[in-house]
């Protein structure tokens, strides 16, 4: 099975589930509120409905455009709304179902860039921000980028060099993160069209959510040391995001 319908599996179960408890809620509930007030009855019958109906629009146009890569997603919320209600309801129901955390995330950040790419027509590539997370420099380099990559002196221990070179290349910009919220300031500082994200699984999702409306392309690090420390990217998997983000078309894998 391919990583991203790992999410989209647990999706469908966990709006099924949704679906169970509004009905079996509704059945508790109903006769009281219906002999309490007739109309207050129907105008939260309604609204659960809508509810549901909100997710469940949303959930069958990424489901159908992840998979196909096809643009049905319409531009409003209903691709957030979906994500914000179903995310930790599947990260509850991989547990249960013995998923790590990791790789219902993975599996997200993988749906996520299926969407991007099937929406590539609406991708602005005029102003593509590359937001890398701190701990792909060198632990013990004395010549901090958080404040700016320019402070880099492109000695070869990290790939935070290789990162500048590719980004000069395709006149993006770049900026480094301690974390989600210095990373959100400059996303609102920087204003980008675009983003290309490298981070963790658990710092790529809570990002791309907080980045919406704007398209982010996440690309998971590696962590050889173990976490937040000496990370390292796939060059050329990231040349290829940057690349698409830049030209809103392209197959970025």
């Amino acid at each position: 099975m391919k990583s991203k319908w790992i999410f989209l599996r647990l999706s469908i179960l966990s709006l099924a589930i949704l679906v169970v408890s509004f009905a079996a809620l509704w059945y508790l509930i109903a006769p009281r509120l219906e002999e309490f007030n007739v109309y207050l009855a129907w105008v939260i019958r309604l609204a659960m409905i809508a509810s549901l109906g909100t997710v469940a629009i949303g959930l069958g146009l990424i489901v159908l455009s992840s998979g196909t890569e096809r643009d049905f997603l319409w531009p409003r919320g209903e691709k957030q709304v979906t994500v914000k209600v179903l995310f930790p309801l599947n990260i509850v129901l991989g547990r249960l179902l013995g998923i790590s955390k990791d790789t219902v995330r993975s599996s997200f950040v993988e749906v996520n860039n299926s969407l991007v790419k099937a929406s590539r027509k609406r991708i602005e590539g005029r102003r593509v921000l590359i937001l890398l997370s701190q701990c792909l420099q060198n632990f013990d380099c004395p010549h901090r980028v958080t404040a700016t990559h320019l402070n880099c002196k492109r000695c070869g221990k990290c790939q935070l060099g290789e990162i500048i070179t590719l980004k000069e290349k395709y006149e993006a910009e770049l900026a480094v993160a301690t974390g989600g919220t210095l990373a959100r300031k400059i996303i609102v500082d920087t204003r980008p069209s675009a983003i290309v994200a490298v981070a963790c699984e658990r710092d790529l999702t809570s990002g791309i959510q907080d980045a919406y409306p704007v398209p982010v392309f996440g690309v998971l690090n590696r962590r050889p040391y173990g976490p937040c420390y000496n990370t390292e990217i796939d060059l050329d998997r990231l040349e290829t995001a940057v690349e698409f983000m830049s030209n809103g078309c392209g197959n970025a894998n």
